[in-house]
């Protein structure tokens, strides 16, 4: 299975989905980030192929590099920030219940950094800014 989805980050290209889990491969770009957001039952594990990830949560950061993993459990807030062009796995996992894609519940929007400032995706919308 492979399905490719653009995101303001980069792209997502689905490996594997079953009842338990999501493996995807992500193409982050330099300077973007993920929506800050929480699941109720799904674990993400994050594994760099290349690149550098800042992984953050409401409890600190944490860098990570080529071959670093990284496991985020529920109800943890948290996101991913590119520091470089890269590529990273992502699992998605439970262990009790079957995996639903719509475990997730966005706080703030993803989007990139323009000119030192972050600015979410639907700011750049309005700002005309999609092309960049």
């Amino acid at each position: 299975m492979s399905e490719n989805i653009h995101k303001i980050w980069g792209e997502r290209r689905r490996i594997h989905l079953d009842d338990k889990n999501e493996i995807d491969l992500l193409y982050l770009k330099k300077d973007t980030f993920c929506s800050t957001h929480t699941h109720e039952k799904k674990i993400n594990k994050f594994i760099v192929i290349s690149g550098i990830i800042r992984i953050e949560t409401e409890y600190g950061a944490q860098i990570l590099r080529k071959n670093d993993t990284w496991e985020v459990n529920p109800p943890l807030k948290h996101r991913f920030y590119a520091l470089a062009n890269s590529i990273m796995i992502e699992i998605a996992y439970t262990k009790e219940t079957i995996i639903n894609s719509d475990d997730i519940d966005r706080e703030i929007q993803g989007g990139r950094v323009l000119n030192g400032q972050e600015i979410t995706l639907d700011e750049m919308r309005k700002k005309g800014l999609l092309d960049l």
